[in-house]
């Protein structure tokens, strides 16, 4: 019998805001693991942050989701929404820096998922 990776079926979406350096490598480090592991993985974050990092060649998925580093209401509330769509079936939510994990707590309270991960 044949063990299945530890994370079979499990949906994971990694979530950061503009990097254009530490935090995108660290994130593209970890991801081949987890895909390995079985999870399926969802990056979310700028465009620009994938062109620069390659994190599909990893095996994750990729979502835009315009997470500037700045304070823009009008912006942070279109990712707020976007990101609700794009982690809606996720069972770990997973952000990277303060600007993410604001983006991706507002966009999970409002689906009304305040109690998962």
């Amino acid at each position: 019998m044949t063990e299945q990776p530890l994370l079979t079926g499990r949906r994971i979406a990694e979530v950061l805001a503009t990097s254009t350096g530490g935090v995108g490598t660290h994130l593209r480090s970890v991801l081949s693991a987890l895909v390995r592991s079985g999870a399926a993985v969802r990056v979310c974050g700028p465009q620009a942050t994938e062109e620069l990092f390659g994190f599909t060649a990893t095996g994750a998925d990729f979502r835009p989701v315009g997470i500037s580093a700045g304070l823009d209401p009008v912006a942070d509330l279109r990712a707020v929404h976007a990101l609700r769509r794009a982690t809606a079936e996720a069972d770990l939510v997973h952000a990277h820096g303060l600007r993410a994990g604001l983006v991706a707590a507002a966009a999970r309270a409002l689906a009304g998922q305040r109690r998962r991960p």
